[in-house]
């Protein structure tokens, strides 16, 4: 894990994290334990939702690896998750094998995008912390 401060007094944090199913669970960790050491409170527990939700996206469809980085941004947090896919996330009818993915992050975050990239993407996210 990196931990530091970058660039106009950000606060950042990051962590790879392997492909497969325990990865959701290890962003979790990660979000909790981190929200914990910026002295930060996720009452509605949204932000470990959402990147437990933007991790397994990414290493569903992203195939493999994947990174995670946490920002401090007053007192809300951005989080970044890197796959190798250049493939955008798009949209799909909710159904047995999910596709409220987007649905959600859409409703629990503040704002949210995809930034693509040489040899994949990062989707980011923002959501607002009491």
């Amino acid at each position: 894990m990196e931990s530091g401060k970058r660039g106009h007094g950000v606060t950042a944090a990051s962590i790879r994290l392997p492909g497969g199913r325990a990865s959701g669970i290890l962003a979790r960790h990660f979000v909790s334990t981190q929200l914990g050491a910026w002295n930060l409170r996720d009452p509605s527990g949204d932000a470990l939702i959402l990147a437990s939700e933007l991790v397994s996206n990414a290493v569903l469809h992203g195939g493999g690896a994947v990174a995670i980085r946490l920002a401090r941004i007053g007192e809300g947090l951005r989080i970044e998750v890197t796959d190798r896919s250049p493939q955008p996330p798009e949209q799909r009818p909710a159904g047995v094998d999910g596709g409220v993915g987007l649905g959600l992050i859409d409703g629990l975050s503040a704002r949210w995008g995809v930034v693509p990239g040489r040899t994949g993407k990062v989707v980011w996210l923002e959501c607002r912390l009491s």
